[in-house]
């Protein structure tokens, strides 16, 4: 369903316009990478699908110094030709050989910038295919600071800035979830989790330690013993039942839908 005018009221959550509220790890994607771009929407926002990545390509993260991430969206153009410039900066603390070797190897490349929210856990994108962004840096080491200031621009006018409601695919999994178990600890946060071929049949049907909105996906195992999934606290798209075998994904939101209790929703699945 293609848009609707609606009213845009006040959000809900105290004080919406304040400041901060970002993770101090910035996600960055080479989109050279990527074997399928997950597309927006038709509202134009919401990414729901996953990027894919191809075989041994992920996404990396780099440590930032949080009061300094800054993202922009400034509409321009003329009347018959407006669009958005996307852009999006941060300072990185030291001169360490990784840093470095990042700044080298990176300028140039066509990338996306992953901003998460940390009291909602949204995840804003900046740039897309059409119109990827490029780093610039300005690093300074003086008797006052050591530091590199980065800063990704958008190199035409395009879209405003993307929701990406999924997870990225990092070099490892932010866990392993053991053989045979029903239940997948959250506790590691938002990311993959592997599982592992269980030693008997075995349906997950549950998870714990998740956080409300918080988005997780697991990864198949292969093996004699795949996990399946087909519902209790989990809700399948369609109804339809996954099973853990090699190279399969799902993605789930999760939400808290009592005092003690959750459903962890289906965003999408390969």
């Amino acid at each position: 369903m293609s848009y609707v005018k609606l009213d845009v009221l006040k959000p809900a959550k105290t004080a919406p316009g304040r400041g901060g509220d970002r993770k101090n790890k910035i996600t960055i994607v080479d989109l050279a990478d990527l074997s399928v771009e997950a597309q927006r929407d038709d509202k134009g926002i919401l990414i729901n699908d996953k990027h894919i990545f191809k075989p041994n390509a992920y996404a990396i993260t780099i440590e930032v110094t949080p009061t300094s991430i800054s993202g922009k969206s400034t509409s321009d153009g003329d009347p018959d030709a407006e669009g958005f410039n996307q852009e999006f900066s941060f300072e990185h603390p030291g001169s360490e050989v990784e840093l470095l070797e990042f700044r080298t190897n990176w300028i140039g490349r066509n990338v996306l910038v992953f901003d998460e929210q940390c009291s909602t856990g949204r995840i804003y994108q900046y740039g897309d295919g059409c119109n990827p962004l490029r780093m610039k840096i300005e690093a300074t080491h003086d008797k006052d600071v050591n530091k590199t200031v980065f800063t990704f621009t958008s190199m035409t006018k395009g879209k405003d800035k993307a929701i990406y409601n999924n997870t990225l695919t990092l070099s490892q999994p932010v866990a392993t979830v053991a053989a045979d178990a029903t239940s997948i600890d959250l506790s590691a946060g938002t990311g993959e989790y592997q599982l592992s071929d269980n030693s008997v049949a075995t349906e997950i049907t549950t998870a714990s330690n998740a956080t409300d909105l918080m988005k997780f996906t697991l990864l198949g195992s292969g093996g004699t013993n795949p996990a399946t999934i087909s519902g209790t606290d989990f809700l399948l798209s369609g109804g339809a039942s996954w099973t853990a075998i090699a190279g399969a994904t799902i993605t789930f939101q999760a939400f808290k839908d009592g005092a003690s209790s959750w459903k962890f929703i289906e965003l999408s699945r390969s």
